[in-house]
């Protein structure tokens, strides 16, 4: 489970960093949706397990899920064809899947 969050983890990352890279006028909204996108992310996988081993499929479904719709939009993000209004419209997805990720991985933890 480690390994894949941290594949998860890093192909984000790698996402994202692209982004900022060829976005060198970047504004406000962005680089705060991908700072949010980045810390949302992080962990969960591991939590997916039960103290007896066993993974719990659904949220591991949940989890997977979300992450690609992630990547999804950090691609739509990333395309040369994204104009402005596209652009708003993908981080305000962003935004809200980064919050959802946050739902998923904290409600493992409980």
């Amino acid at each position: 489970m480690r390994s894949l969050e941290r594949l998860t983890y890093h192909n984000i990352r790698t996402k994202v960093e692209a982004i900022v890279s060829r976005n060198a006028d970047q504004d406000d909204e962005l680089s705060g949706t991908l700072s949010e996108v980045l810390s949302a992310v992080h962990g969960g996988y591991v939590d997916v397990l039960t103290p007896n081993g066993v993974v719990r499929e659904t949220e591991l479904d949940r989890l997977l899920s979300v992450d690609s719709d992630i990547v999804t939009c950090l691609g739509a993000l990333d395309s040369e064809q994204s104009s402005r209004s596209n652009k708003k419209q993908v981080l305000e997805t962003l935004s809200e899947l980064a919050e959802e990720r946050k739902k998923v991985a904290g409600s493992l933890k409980a």
